[in-house]
């Protein structure tokens, strides 16, 4: 018989998993780092910058967003992306307590 597992997680543990679960793709990366640099662009702009297709955009673009990374306006066909200035600042916090500039690459591969 399958067990219960008990969901009283807290908003912020909540809040916490989703932003590392929206952080843990380098290709959400790069469309953070993109939509800082040109703001509101749309998921067809950086399906075609990304060489990626719609869907798959659209995938990434949803976790960016269940995490508050950013906000997405519907159009008839595209979606709008923008990034706030808050949500800038809050990702660059993200950046200076993670140390991204200066740490080493780690590959599991080369764990062995």
């Amino acid at each position: 018989m399958p067990t219960s597992k008990p969901h009283d997680y807290s908003p912020k543990q909540i809040s916490i998993s989703l932003t590392g679960r929206a952080l843990a793709h380098p290709c959400r990366i790069k469309m953070i780092e993109l939509l800082i640099k040109y703001p509101n662009l749309t998921n067809r702009e950086l399906a075609e910058i990304l060489h990626l297709s719609k869907s798959t955009v659209h995938l990434h673009l949803k976790k960016l967003w269940d995490a508050g990374l950013i906000n997405i306006n519907y159009f008839p066909h595209s979606l709008g992306i923008e990034i706030t200035p808050e949500q800038i600042k809050n990702y660059k916090k993200l950046e200076t307590l993670f140390n991204f500039g200066t740490r080493k690459t780690y590959h599991l591969s080369h764990l062995e």
